[in-house]
């Protein structure tokens, strides 16, 4: 009988087709020799011999077996006493390798050789019978055989009688089981038995694996040390209360938080030493004050507002309240604006106050407008990942669509809802984002129109099976019941067309138009786009697209569509788009250029 309590190591590998694994050699001049003969390989159309031939395994074992080598580590000029030494070394090696899957018995036939090119070693492998579990004797006891955690990762498990015997799979049980205790409080956690009993005369094993949790200890004080903002907003950022149970993940999620607030320039986070006595596990958080004032700049292109220069100065500390400032700046042929913000943190950090002032100067094709506008908006942060903000804003904007002009003064009070979710901001494989507007305004109260207007709007990104592929789908719909719609300024009708909208035609440049032929806009869109992106390199990825829709009024869409396809280049602030789209319904027929960057979320 054998009894092993030590680590196996394992490599999963994908599944050969051929009934051998090989591995040239390499070192520094093994590394320069490979690369000579993959040109060679190229230009000669020969394979090029290999140092390390493993036969008569595949998959896993195979790649397990030359993970536990050594000998394929040497350059193929290596000293020749080296490679024997390494070479009578390899079988023993290859018994441990095998062992981790429960080959207890195999049979090994080495051969080395020597030719001129480089030397060559080709071990025949029998695994022989494999070992099966016979006594299974796998134990959780403590409150954490109530935890539905523990039982998900035991569920998990390829351990069971009758199966072939895996270390690997046996110190995975053992590990999340010892990974969940550390993060779900359980600091009393320990194997009261765990070995495994090997019979290879039999091939039969026994397992016993008996893991007591002990109690589950709660969240205690959380102690804070810092000088950056007040005791009452710094714990608002603690998602969880001193008697909830422990649970690492929470802490994280706290760190997540401060790093998003752009408060701070140092974050610790670390549990302490669990106190016995109460059960529970103190907290401690550190943090140093991070850079007050944050200047940016920069020079961006998009086809929508050609060139354009940006510049802000954002004060992100201006008191220990956690009380924000800034002025943005941008211009651009087609949109230019200054705005200045003031941000109130109303004691906690998923509620705030914003208050907004800006001009803004808009000049498409289709109409020209310039606007002061006056707002405040209570943002709040929901546990179910949407953003909802309740906003009141002052507008008062002078307007010229094809032949109406007028001055318009709007106060709307309205609300809207935000969800983004991704699994990455800059490079999303799964992703999604979300929002619903409604706004209006009525003039009994002080605007000079009566309006309500909702628009909605969504992006999916899925990634596919094949080699990163990705299907992106965006939509976006918006009615508007008016009292009067030559009242209504540009700014609050639809428009139709551009980067962001109807690729194949200009920024706005679709809608109802008047007699003249013009476009006014429309009181209603719906717009949709379909995508689905190939990557060809690292960073360089090819996009073919689908765009329709259109302003309109009434009930009767007439739908304009354009397609064509496009390259990715993920920069460092996200990808940049070059599209080239087709309009379908245009009458001159012409291709379109758009270009665009930003994050796809």
């Amino acid at each position: 009988m054998n009894t092993l309590n030590s680590t196996h190591r394992d490599v999963a590998a994908a599944p050969q087709d051929r009934r051998s694994a090989r591995r040239p050699g390499h070192g520094a001049g093994g590394a320069f020799r490979t690369v000579v003969a993959g040109v060679a390989a190229l230009l000669c159309a020969a394979p090029a011999a290999a140092a390390v031939e493993v036969v008569g395994v595949d998959g896993a074992l195979a790649a397990n077996v030359l993970a536990y080598l050594s000998l394929d580590e040497e350059a193929c000029d290596a000293p020749r006493w080296r490679i024997e030494q390494q070479y009578r070394a390899a079988p023993g090696r290859i018994r441990e390798a095998l062992q981790a899957f429960g080959h207890y018995e195999p049979r090994i036939v080495p051969e080395l050789t020597f030719p001129e090119d480089c030397w060559h070693v080709v071990f025949t492998i029998d695994a022989g019978e494999p070992i099966l579990i016979r006594g299974f004797d796998v134990q959780l006891t403590g409150e954490a055989a109530s935890d539905e955690s523990f039982a998900a990762v035991s569920s998990q498990s390829a351990l069971r009688s009758g199966a072939i015997l895996s270390h690997a799979a046996y110190e995975r049980l053992k590990r999340g089981w010892s990974d969940l205790a550390r993060e779900r409080g359980y600091p009393d956690a320990r194997f009261i038995a765990n070995r495994i009993d090997v019979y290879p005369e039999q091939h039969v094993a026994d397992i016993v694996l008996q893991f007591d949790s002990g109690a589950r200890y709660a969240f205690g004080r959380t102690e804070f040390r810092q000088d950056v903002l007040t005791d009452r907003l710094a714990q608002s950022y603690v998602p969880f209360k001193a008697g909830e149970p422990y649970d690492g993940r929470r802490l994280t999620e706290l760190y997540v938080a401060l790093a998003d607030s752009g408060y701070f320039r140092n974050i610790d986070v670390r549990p302490l030493e669990a106190d016995p006595a109460t059960r529970t596990i103190p907290v401690e958080i550190a943090l140093t004050a991070g850079a007050r004032r944050q200047i940016s700049y920069g020079v961006g292109f998009s086809t929508d507002t050609g060139p354009r220069l940006r510049f802000g100065r954002n004060n992100r500390l201006f008191n220990d309240r956690g009380h924000q400032f800034g002025v943005n700046a941008q211009l651009s042929p087609v949109v230019s604006e200054v705005t200045a913000n003031y941000r109130l943190p109303l004691g906690r950090r998923s509620e705030w106050i914003n208050l907004d002032a800006g001009l803004e100067r808009d000049d498409t094709d289709t109409a020209e407008s310039n606007r002061l506008e006056l707002g405040a908006s209570r943002v709040l942060d929901r546990p179910s990942d949407w953003t909802r903000s309740v906003s009141l804003t002052l507008r008062i904007e002078d307007f010229t669509v094809a032949d109406q002009v007028g001055r318009s003064r709007l106060l709307m009070p309205g609300v809207d809802w935000t969800r983004i979710l991704t699994d990455n901001l800059l490079r999303p494989r799964h992703g999604s984002k979300m929002s619903l507007q409604v706004r209006g305004g009525h003039d009994d109260l002080g605007s000079d129109t009566t309006f309500v207007q909702t628009v909605a709007q969504g992006k999916w990104i899925w990634s596919l099976p094949r080699r990163g592929a990705r299907l992106i789908v965006r939509g976006q719909v918006g009615a508007t019941a008016k009292q009067s719609f030559e009242e209504l300024p540009a700014s609050v009708r639809f428009f139709a067309g551009g980067d962001k909208s109807v690729r194949g035609y200009e920024f706005e440049s679709l809608g109802p138009v008047d007699e003249n032929g013009e476009v006014i806009g429309g009181s209603r869109l719906a717009t949709g786009s379909f995508e689905f992106e190939k990557p060809l390199h690292e960073r360089w990825s090819l996009a073919l697209f689908v765009d329709s829709g259109n302003a309109f009024e009434g009930s009767r869409l007439d739908a304009k569509t354009g397609a064509g396809l496009g390259g990715r280049w993920q920069s460092p602030l996200g990808p940049i788009r070059i599209d080239v789209a087709h309009p379908f319904n245009d009458p001159t027929d012409s291709w379109r250029l758009h270009i665009s960057l930003g994050p796809d979320l």
